[in-house]
């Protein structure tokens, strides 16, 4: 900036400037426009342009602009802009002076570049840029607070602005938090105001007043319109005497009622009002009840006056109200107006002090109970109550009892002040027949609980228990039985019984009452005192009216006993009266006429056929007999049982018996008296013969058009029986599937119409059933064959047919063949084919074509073959569907039959044009674009893309591919959202629609659309968190950082951008940043953590939107001040006092008192600690830093009596910067420290035992002794005792010496007159001025002698004890409890028990105590079910009795020993056992022919549980059955064809003739009866079998000794043929005579092969035996094993002629080699050989089986070689006669040929191939050797099951029985047997657990 001097310098230097220039050729530049005088507003923003510099140059060279002499502007060089570079301010500059240069640009010239400067002025125009100034602050005023409203307070209040612009200024005062409303009671008055000033004052409006508010702080607030200012204007309220005192501090204080005179009780305190010059405070005291205390009038402590009394004052609270009056002196004197004077009331409460003992109202008590009172009961007539006078906690006191019985409670237990008390009788069964319970005495304790020492005192309870009827009488048995005859007269004794009661008198047994109750007891009289039972007065005697043993022969009756007369407790036992009887009464039969029919033959009735006839004299013995109508002796009658039976044996002989109805007459006699009946027999004849056809089979033909009912053929069948047995009716058993029917007489007919095609061959099954019983039936079989006709129409499959063919195609194309079918044709060419009416057409719009039959010359059809071609040219724009109706003709029918169908051809158009979509889509350019908007819901469409095809329709729309966004309609072409879109995810789609024709081949079309996704502000914005947490420190200064606060907004652009701001209360408070979101501090005044912890903000985020989408969201903002220590404490009182004993308490230290200082600051800086700075020398005193109770640190005896200590406060915990201080005086009083102390007595309740023969007068009792720790007079200890609460020496029974202690008696006591005294005996020491006594309690007991022993009682229930305990009970179970009684008293009564014997397991122990038996362990009744015990009672508690005492005590001694209690403990069951079977798998076989409920085995299973517990039911579970050879199960049968018992006896349930060969594996279950009804399974394995099918084992040895070593015998002989053996049947021995040897027996058994689980074959299985025999030979022996043979043998009988005999033997004889060997092969292949019955039989069944051994292809070197072996054989073996059965029946007699069964016979196989070839038969007498091949049943037998089996005749050659004999042992007691049982079990033979050996696994 240039000054005004300069100016013609500066003009000088440009005019020489331009001189020179000229000069110099080079023009200067010239300014056209130079900025001069250019006006801007101070407000002008920074880089605005603000103007233009133009100039320019002559010459026209290029030119520069510039700016000289200001910083404030710059300038574009090249263009001359002029832009503002720093802020403009008006204020400080309203004009600028700069220069504007000019520079040329000469380009190279040699002259320099001309520069022309320019001076300028800009102008600086105002802009209200400035706030408003407060002039001459800060602002102060001082104003008395009696100052007058309306009184000018304060004149400087002055404001200036600077800005010449802007609206008048405006001042107002702002109330501010900490000053309330400051400008209601000052007003702001203006007094002059304009654009750039004002002035205004303060004047008062309320009054003041000091003590109400001290100072006021107003917010003055300036204003131009559009910017404020502030300031403050602080006004101080002078203080004027104008106020009385005021009390502070509490007015109350706490006293104890033994604290001594001049005890501080509080201190006062008051001060002026007038806090500004405060005056000095006097105090007095108004009133004072009953002068207890003294004030000071300075300090204002409030001490006592003398000793207090809680329990004088007559509120029993102890509170005292006290008038206290504060005055101000006033020049020294005190004031006396309302101004300087101030009353109180202050309130003194007395505590009390634990001074007085709880007090019964009286000192005994006696009472009486009856024994029953229930528990629970309280004691009648006691009236007890206890008071104790001191209050709060020294009034709460416990009751108790002393009991040493535990059969009384007390109720209450705890009490306050006083309390009724009540005694319960609690946990006693009171009984008076216990001399030890007869009387009670119990001693109350009323006792202190808080207090220390606890004050107690005593009464005594006698309760004494008066006898009740609480005991019913007892029988000495639980039941109880007599018995008298029928006929007894009246009066006779039945029986005596009577009861006992441990009650007395008349509730005991003198007054028990004896009565009969029951049905029948008017029977019988009893004796109601005696118990005398007799027979009651009867007329008749042996009636029915009296005791008749035929009408009741027994009465039940109850016995029943009462006492107290008939009118108490009763009980009833069982009485059972028998009656004997006596033969008085004739037998009745039950029936008069029986009934019963039979078969002649029959072998015995079928039921059984018995008469019973009854005898109701039980004595009585009834015999039958037949003593009438039995024809010729043909029935007969058991005697005992009354079963009529067939006389003979072999059946049922009606021969010679001319009716067949018999008519028996039975009697029955009993002896003395007989009865008859009659007995009606009709004998019916047998049909025994079934019904035959006349030929076994039946064939015929029909047409299949044959009519209904049109007959056949007639079937007939006869019948051997007569009469109805003989009449057959006719039925077809199956075949004729209902198209056939059989009438009565046998006649066949058609039943419904008959098809060939259906079926053309009928089997009929027709049966005849004759009408006898039961029905026999005979079978043949009609064979019907079906003839065929034509008689079925022609038809085509499917009845309409399609097809398709282009409309291009040529004529002659083939479309289509036409199928067609007739079942009574077998060839096409009898099929015809043709095209008739109608024929229509429907166009490609689906209309039906009427105007143009063009369409039916389209297509023709090929008569013969059915193919379908083009005739003419196709028009598919005529028809392109043709619909023809065909038909097919069968041309070889005898009649017309035609079929009827449809051919439909379809026109297939051939495509040949694309859709197009609409424009502006060109097939050139497929594209579309589309703008939508983010946020569409789904479902809204967006557009529609249609498409047109010339040829065809379009046949759909597709996205292709699948768009994730978008989907389209298929028919409508309209697209849609599917998906929601997100701009700022997505922001352009793309997506292809195709359009397809519906054309052939199909064509489409494709369009791109593109889509631009535009953007809304869809997001909110969203902050980091929820909400915000802060602290900052109080007093914090202006921009203190607070937090910074994060919010994001997901929208793009300036929908995402976030600005921020506060809103709310205390937003003016802080600032936030609107950009980043940081928070500061902008009032520091609000920041006071005192005034307010923290306050809450709420920031607001909103996006960059317009206001109509602007999306704004807030989150508070928690801020927590956060204390600085600026506040020190401040104590309660500036100086305590405090009054002390001596003695006070050191551990735990009793606390003196506590000082309290308050830091109103917070945490560690509102701490405030406490120390001793001074005063406490010696560290006498301790103060608690924290609490501030002061405690005494050290004994106090001997120290100083006063002590002033000085106390310190410091916050911070005793670190801070802030402190205060106070003062605390001390008194140390003297007292008697210590309470004598017990050392004799040591308890306070004591007892003493007097014996009662020892207390004479002069007894000593005891010697009494207490000490006290005092010294002199404080402690000496006297000896009293307390009697009615007064201190005596003597008592009428006792005196004790006052020194000494010694207690004793003064006169003699009687036990008898009174057996236990209550003594209070008392300690007191002679201190002063206060004395303590300490009591003590004693009891003297005058105690019986020990002269009683323990005894158990003689009783039903204890002799024996009988107790209870299920198994497996956890142990310490209590189960029971003996006791026993003694007659002596007090600890003499007390009874201890021990177990004597009995418990050597420990399973049990004792509670020594009581008596009461408790389980040590866990039992199991399976394992012991009874335990006797004996237990010992004594009344030595620790009593032992050794081993060898024992042993000296007999059992005598123990028994009779009333000391010694038995015992007896039952173990109750519990179903804990599962049931088990003895094997998991039992074998077994059944007969092919066995009846139903056949025995089949015996399945026992076992629950070692008792009672229903072991009880078990058995159920089949599953019969599954194994067809023969087959390994999988068929399933199981429904129902099963076996039944089981519930004994475990497997039977069968049906016939099993069906399931011959086949095997069942039966699962059975055994299942317990009781909860948890667990199961047991077992497998059956069950074999059907033919008799012949097994194996006879002969043992001597009977079958009871074979069935005990049946397992062993099995498992060698399973072990020898390595496969299964199972035993069918043991039975006795039979012989060859039919006689029966009951010392032999024979073992039936079948074997089962191991890979098939069939039955092995007989021959294979001997053959097997007998190649082990040296091995066998000793087991043979062991086991008595006889012989192993087939079991049955069906030997045929046939004639031979002796001549062939002759000739054969002829023939051996002269034929010698191998000629002769054929010729008897041949011969014996076409005959039997008879072997002659001599010895020779041996020779001739040798040679036989060597001839044929030659028919087989064996050496013949070895031939001869087995020829010698045989001949070793005959003469080295021993020869015996064995008995071969050859039944087929298993449980009826058998028939037996006598043979010599020395050698097995080998017997050659069959030949095979031919079903015809039967075995060779053997013999009737077989000579030496046992005929072991397996030999057919009867060829006549339907039932043959070797159809379904192998061939038992076509096993291999070899020995096919037992080929040896076993000699027999010499003498079975030589160990023999010994030796081959040890050899059996060395044999290595392995039994399962199951019973059966186990074999090698590749035989099973």
């Amino acid at each position: 900036i240039m000054t005004k001097r300069g100016y013609p310098v500066l003009i000088f230097l440009l005019v020489f400037t331009t001189t020179c220039q000229i000069c110099n050729g080079n023009l200067p530049p010239i300014f056209s426009m130079d900025m001069n005088n250019q006006a801007l507003y101070e407000s002008t923003p920074v880089g605005d342009v603000v103007y233009r510099l133009e100039g320019y140059d002559p010459e026209g060279f290029k030119v520069h602009y510039g700016l000289v002499g200001t910083d404030r502007f710059k300038v574009d060089r090249d263009s001359g802009e002029v832009t503002i570079a720093k802020p403009l301010d008006r204020e400080v500059n309203d004009t600028l002076r700069f220069l504007v240069t000019l520079e040329d640009e000469t380009n190279g010239t040699n002259t320099a570049n001309n520069i022309v400067r320019v001076a300028i002025s800009v102008i600086i125009l105002d802009d209200n840029d400035n706030a408003p100034l407060f002039k001459d602050v800060p602002y102060e005023a001082v104003v008395p607070e009696d100052t007058p409203v309306g009184t000018t307070v304060f004149r400087g209040i002055r404001v200036e602005d600077p800005d010449t612009v802007g609206e008048t200024l405006e001042v107002k005062c702002i109330n501010q938090p900490q000053s309330g409303d400051a400008c209601s009671k000052f007003e702001l008055e203006t007094v002059s105001a304009g654009g750039d000033h004002y002035q205004g004052v303060l004047i008062l409006r309320q009054t003041l007043d000091y003590g109400e508010k001290q100072f006021y702080q107003l917010m003055l607030q300036a204003s131009d319109g559009e910017l404020n200012s502030t300031t403050s204007v602080e006004i101080k309220v002078e203080d004027v005497q104008n106020t009385p005192p005021k009390f502070v501090g509490s007015l109350t204080g706490v006293v104890k009622e033994d604290a001594p005179i001049n005890t501080l009780v509080m201190t006062v305190q008051a001060r002026d009002g007038d806090r500004g010059m405060p005056r000095k405070v006097v105090y007095e005291l108004l009133s004072n009840p009953m002068d207890y205390f003294l004030l000071d009038a300075i300090t204002g402590e409030l001490r006592t006056a003398k000793p207090l009394d809680k329990e004088a004052l007559e509120d029993s609270t102890g509170v005292l109200t006290l008038g206290i009056r504060a005055r101000e002196l006033v020049n020294g004197e005190r004031g006396n107006d309302p101004l300087t004077t101030t009353s109180a009331e202050a309130t003194v409460t007395i505590k009390d002090v634990n001074d007085e003992p709880p007090q019964f109202n009286q000192r005994e008590y006696n009472v009486e109970i009856p024994e029953n009172v229930p528990n629970g009961t309280p004691l009648p007539h006691l009236d007890m109550s206890v008071k104790d006078p001191d209050v709060g906690s020294n009034s709460v006191f416990s009751l108790r009892l002393e009991d040493i019985s535990g059969a009384f409670a007390i109720d209450p237990t705890m009490a306050t002040g006083s309390t009724p008390v009540s005694i319960r009788v609690s946990n006693g069964s009171l009984d008076y027949e216990n001399p030890n319970q007869r009387k009670f005495i119990v001693l109350v304790v009323a006792e202190e609980v808080y207090t220390n020492p606890r004050l107690s005192s005593t009464a005594t309870v006698t309760v004494s228990i008066t006898d009740a009827n609480d005991n019913a009488p007892t029988f000495d048995n639980e039941v109880y039985t007599a018995t008298v005859s029928e006929t007894a007269s009246p009066g006779t004794l039945v029986t005596t019984i009577t009861a006992k009661d441990r009650d007395s008198g008349r509730f005991g047994e003198n007054g028990i009452i004896y009565q009969l109750f029951g049905n029948g007891a008017e029977r019988f009289s009893v004796n109601n005192r005696t118990g005398v039972i007799t027979v009651a007065h009867c007329d008749d005697p042996g009636n029915e009216e009296c005791l008749d043993f035929e009408t009741k022969p027994v009465y039940f009756l109850s016995y029943k006993a009462i006492d107290d007369d008939g009118k108490g407790q009763t009980t009833s036992v069982p009485l059972r009266i028998t009656l004997t009887d006596s033969n008085d009464n004739a037998p009745v039969f039950i029936n008069q006429n029986y009934r019963a029919v039979i078969d002649e033959g029959a072998m015995k009735f079928e039921p059984d056929l018995q008469v019973q006839a009854r005898d109701v004299d039980k004595t009585s013995e009834i015999i039958y007999s037949i003593i009438a109508g039995n024809v010729n002796n043909i029935f007969s009658i058991e005697p005992q049982t009354g079963k009529i039976i067939v006389a003979n044996i072999n059946g049922l002989d009606m021969t010679n018996v001319t009716s067949n109805v018999i008519m028996l007459t039975i009697e029955a006699n009993d002896g003395k008296y007989t009865s008859t009946c009659m007995v009606n027999i009709t004998v019916h004849d047998v049909n025994n013969n079934a019904p035959v056809f006349s030929r076994e089979s039946y064939i015929t033909s029909v047409s299949e058009n044959t009519a209904v009912g049109t007959s056949l053929e007639t079937l007939t069948a006869t019948d051997s029986d007569s009469g109805i047995n003989a009449e057959i009716k006719y039925r077809i058993q199956k075949g004729a599937f209902d198209d056939f029917n059989i009438s009565d007489t046998g006649l066949v007919s058609v039943a419904r119409k008959l098809d060939y095609d259906r079926r053309n061959t009928y089997h009929i099954e027709v049966i005849g059933v004759d009408q006898g019983t039961p029905s026999l039936t005979g079978t043949t079989t009609l064979t019907v064959s079906i003839l065929n006709s034509n008689d079925k129409l022609p038809y085509f499959v499917p009845a309409t047919q399609r097809a398709e063919i282009p409309e291009d195609a040529a004529p002659g194309t083939p479309v289509h063949t036409l199928i067609a079918m007739d079942p009574d044709v077998n060839s096409s060419e009898a099929l015809n084919f043709a095209a008739t009416e109608p024929i229509s057409a429907v166009d490609k719009n689906g209309k039906q074509v009427v105007d143009n039959e063009i369409f039916k010359d389209f297509f023709s059809v090929d008569h013969s073959t059915g193919q379908v071609t083009v005739h003419k040219p196709l028009e598919r724009d005529v028809a392109a569907v043709v619909r023809i109706t065909v038909l097919v003709t069968d041309i070889t029918a005898p009649t017309m039959q035609q079929g009827k169908g449809t051919l439909v051809i379809t026109i297939v158009d051939v495509n040949d044009f694309p859709p197009t979509f609409a424009a502006p889509w060109t097939p050139e350019h497929p594209n579309y674009s589309l703008t939508i908007l983010e946020e569409q819901p789904i479902g809204s469409i967006v557009a529609t893309y249609t498409a047109t095809d010339i040829d065809s329709n379009i046949a759909e729309y597709v996205l292709e591919p699948e768009h994730e966004y978008f989907e389209i309609d298929n028919t409508t072409a309209i697209v849609r959202i599917k998906k929601r879109i997100d701009y700022e995810e997505t922001k352009y789609l793309n997506f292809s629609v195709i359009a397809y024709d519906s054309g052939i081949p199909q064509l489409s079309a494709t369009a791109n659309v593109n889509v631009t996704i535009e953007n809304v502000n869809d997001m909110d914005p969203v902050f980091s968190q929820s909400s915000y947490e802060a602290s900052v420190k109080e007093n914090a200064p202006t921009g203190t950082h607070i937090i910074t606060v994060n919010a994001t907004d997901d929208d793009d652009g300036d929908f995402g951008k976030i600005t921020f701001s506060l809103i709310g209360e205390h937003s003016t408070d802080f600032h936030i940043d609107a950009a980043t979101g940081e928070i500061t501090v902008a009032n520091t005044g609000l920041l006071d953590r005192e005034v307010i912890s923290d306050l809450t903000i709420q920031v607001v985020a909103s996006d960059g939107a317009p206001l109509n989408s602007k999306r704004t969201i807030s989150v508070p903002v928690h801020i927590k001040i956060i204390d600085v220590n600026d506040n020190p404490p401040m104590f309660d009182h500036h100086n305590y006092h405090a009054s002390i004993v001596e003695n006070l308490r050191l551990n735990p230290p009793a606390p003196i008192l506590q000082v309290q200082a308050k830091d109103p600051d917070q945490d560690i800086n509102g701490a405030v600690h406490y120390t001793i700075i001074s005063g406490n020398e010696g560290t006498i005193f301790s103060l608690d830093p924290e609490t501030g109770i002061l405690y005494p640190h050290a004994s106090l005896i001997g120290q100083a009596r006063h002590f002033h200590l000085v106390v310190e406060a410091r916050d911070g915990e005793g670190n801070g910067q802030f402190t205060d201080h106070t003062a605390i005086d001390i008194e140390v009083l003297d007292v008697n420290q210590d309470k004598p102390v017990f050392i004799m007595p040591a308890l306070a309740n004591a007892t003493v035992e007097v014996p009662e023969n020892a207390a004479r007068a002069d007894y000593l009792v005891m010697t009494v002794k207490a000490i006290d720790k005092d010294t002199g007079e404080n402690g000496r200890v006297t000896y009293h005792l307390k009697v009615n609460n007064h201190n005596v020496l003597e008592t009428d029974e006792f005196i004790i010496d006052s020194d000494t202690g010694e207690l004793r008696t003064k006169i003699f006591l009687d036990r008898e007159v009174k057996s236990k005294y209550e003594l209070v005996l008392v300690a007191m020491d002679h201190g002063s001025p206060t004395w303590y006594e300490t009591l003590r309690f004693l009891t003297v007991l005058l105690v019986d002698t020990n002269d009683n022993l323990p005894e158990f009682p003689d009783s039903a229930m204890a002799n024996p004890y009988r107790f209870y305990v299920k198994e497996n009970s956890n142990k310490d179970i209590r189960i029971g409890k003996v006791q026993a009684i003694d007659k002596d008293e007090g600890k003499h009564a007390k009874v201890y028990y021990y177990i004597y014997s009995g418990n050597e397991d420990g399973g049990f122990y004792l509670d020594k105590s009581d008596g009461s038996l408790y389980t040590n362990k866990s039992f199991d009744r399976e394992v012991e079910d009874e335990y006797d015990l004996l237990i010992l009672a004594n009344n030595d508690p620790d009593f032992f009795l050794s081993p060898e005492e024992k042993n000296k005590m007999t059992d005598d001694e123990v028994a009779h020993d009333s000391g010694v209690a038995k015992v007896k403990i039952t173990i109750q069951d519990e179903n804990d056992n599962p049931p088990g079977f003895e094997k998991s798998d039992y074998y077994a076989g059944v007969n092919t022919m066995a009846n139903i409920k056949e025995f089949v085995a015996t399945l026992p299973a076992t629950d070692p549980d008792l009672g229903t517990n072991g009880s078990l039911t058995y159920f089949i579970r599953a019969s599954n059955l194994y067809k023969f050879g087959s390994s999988k199960s068929s399933g199981s049968i429904v129902p099963s064809p076996f039944n089981i018992t519930q004994d475990g006896k497997l039977v069968t349930s049906n016939y099993m003739a069906e399931y011959n060969q086949d095997r069942f594996i039966i699962e059975v279950v055994a299942k317990e009866l009781a909860a948890p009804e667990r199961e047991a399974l077992a497998r059956v394995h069950v074999w059907i079998f033919e008799p012949d099918q097994l194996i006879r084992v002969i043992l001597s040895r009977p079958p009871e000794e074979v069935n005990q070593e049946r397992d062993e015998i099995i498992a060698e002989l399973s072990n020898v043929t390595q496969s299964l053996v199972v035993v069918d049947e043991i039975r006795y021995h039979v012989d060859a005579n039919g006689h029966i040897n009951q010392d032999w027996c024979d073992m039936y058994i079948h074997v089962v092969d191991g890979s098939s689980q069939t039955i092995a074959t007989i021959p294979e299985v001997l053959k097997v035996i007998d190649a082990k025999y040296d091995a066998l030979k000793d087991y043979y022996a062991g086991f008595a094993i006889e012989n192993v043979v087939p079991a049955f043998i069906d030997i045929k009988e046939e004639s031979f002629d002796p001549a062939l005999a002759a000739l054969i033997a002829l023939l051996i004889v002269l034929f010698v080699g191998i000629i002769t060997f054929i010729v008897v092969c041949c011969c014996l292949r076409h005959w039997v050989i008879t072997i002659p019955s001599d010895l020779k039989k041996k020779d001739a069944l040798i040679k036989k089986a060597i001839i044929d051994d030659l028919n087989t292809t064996e050496n013949p070197l070895w031939i001869e070689q087995k020829l010698k072996l045989y001949e070793e054989q005959e003469l080295t073996m021993q020869v015996f006669n064995e008995p071969e059965q050859v039944a087929l029946e298993r449980h009826d007699s058998v028939e037996y040929t006598q043979g010599d069964n020395t050698y097995a016979t080998i017997q050659h196989p069959t030949r095979r191939g031919s079903s015809n070839t039967a075995a060779m038969s053997i013999a009737d007498d077989i000579a030496d050797y046992a005929t072991l091949s397996g030999l057919p049943h009867n060829s006549g037998s339907s039932h043959s099951s070797l159809s379904r089996v192998p061939n038992f005749y076509e096993a291999a050659m070899g020995f096919q029985g037992s080929t040896f004999q076993v000699p027999e042992p010499a003498d079975s007691r030589d160990g023999t047997y010994n030796r081959y049982q040890s050899n059996l079990a060395g044999s290595g033979l392995r039994i399962n657990e199951d019973g059966q050996p186990e074999y090698v696994a590749e035989l099973m």
